[in-house]
């Protein structure tokens, strides 16, 4: 590297490390947030305003919390007038853009993030439970939470070494998490999806081996839905992941608490496909999908035996002909609708490991079974 490269990479680290003492000086402690930015060479613009300001206008001008808080300067005057806020700027030890020498505004979108709230119109998150939780001693708990956890991060790493990107970010809910894939689009719901069958694949194989109070027994659920982003305000500053909180974590939550010890639920919903307007899937057409991006996984070791193919399957009450959908009522009132989803887990030299429920092991299952029209649940 050279002299002035040392320089330039200098300037670039202060000037990061000024733009988030402005940051989280202007944000006090999350009574305010970034609502958008904007730029003008080697100077940057920050428009703070209370949150419920941001959310309550955000209707009328979505991007306050959609995308990207990066604006034209046009825009970013027409917010800040909106809001009732006047701009914070400030000057920058380098210049701001694309060009040769320049620092790319997408350094300081990623450190903005930190400060804002961000909603997600569809997105596929995963709700694992650990069954009897509180039943256990706290030595035990923190076996499973450390087990359930090593599960995650062994299946992002699978999925990244035969090249389908994943980057698993998880929230806590006590005796589980919430994970989803921080990539976004149908891709990256597919990944979500194909990490829920090797988390679980782990999980079965270390309870087969390992004490089974040490290793949790889970239930768990999938869905794709809208959710809001924010970063947890812990003490004087924003944690470096995120939370999310929205309508998919909510149906997640009710269809689980009625699940049964070992169960997998996948939620029906309606996937719109970016990029072509008008087309959507459905959770079946998702599956399927799923199981082609499944065939990449050849070889891949799992429990020290080559992968060979993962099959997911809805069954029906006591596994008939036909697609079954499940209603799932709440103490709100409301129904949910699920699918009860059997999977198989087929590795060389050995017997296929099954995963989740068949529809003859349902007893105690609180949910309607009824017959499921695809046609009807594009047209939703």
């Amino acid at each position: 590297m050279s002299e002035a490269d040392a320089v330039r990479q200098d300037a670039v680290k202060q000037g990061m490390r000024e733009i988030d003492f402005v940051l989280h000086s202007s944000w006090r402690l999350g009574k305010t947030i970034v609502a958008g930015w904007s730029h003008d060479g080697r100077r940057a613009s920050f428009c703070f305003s209370e949150p419920y300001m941001v959310l309550g206008s955000a209707e009328e001008l979505p991007r306050l919390v959609r995308g990207r808080r990066l604006m034209e300067a046009p825009v970013f005057a027409e917010t800040c007038k909106m809001l009732r806020a006047r701009p914070l700027t400030m000057d920058l030890p380098f210049t701001v853009g694309t060009g040769k020498g320049e620092v790319n505004p997408l350094l300081i979108e990623n450190l903005v993030k930190r400060y804002t709230i961000s909603a997600t119109e569809s997105r596929a998150v995963i709700l694992f439970d650990i069954v009897s939780f509180s039943k256990h001693t706290p030595l035990e708990q923190v076996a499973q939470l450390s087990s359930l956890e090593y599960s995650i991060n062994s299946a992002a790493k699978r999925l990244n070494q035969v090249g389908l990107r994943t980057e698993l970010a998880r929230s806590t809910v006590g005796d589980g998490f919430y994970v989803w894939n921080r990539g976004e689009g149908v891709d990256a719901d597919l990944r979500s999806w194909l990490a829920l069958l090797l988390i679980l694949a782990d999980n079965a194989l270390a309870r087969q081996k390992g004490n089974a109070k040490l290793v949790p027994t889970l239930r768990a659920a999938f869905s794709i839905g809208s959710h809001f982003s924010y970063h947890q305000v812990e003490g004087t500053t924003p944690r470096g992941f995120e939370y999310i909180v929205g309508e998919v974590t909510i149906t997640l939550a009710r269809i689980i608490a009625k699940a049964l010890p070992g169960q997998i639920l996948i939620g029906q919903f309606q996937r719109e496909l970016g990029g072509v307007a008008g087309t959507s899937i459905e959770t079946l057409g998702f599956l399927a999908r799923a199981e082609q991006v499944a065939s990449s996984l050849s070889g891949l070791e799992v429990g020290h035996a080559a992968l060979l193919g993962l099959r997911s399957i809805t069954t029906t009450p006591g596994d008939k002909a036909g697609i079954a959908v499940y209603r799932i009522g709440d103490k709100h009132g409301y129904t949910h609708q699920a699918f009860n989803t059997r999977v198989t887990v087929e590795r060389e030299n050995c017997d296929p490991l099954m995963l989740g429920r068949t529809g003859s092991d349902l007893a105690g299952f609180a949910a309607e079974p009824a017959a499921y029209d695809a046609k009807a649940a594009l047209k939703r």
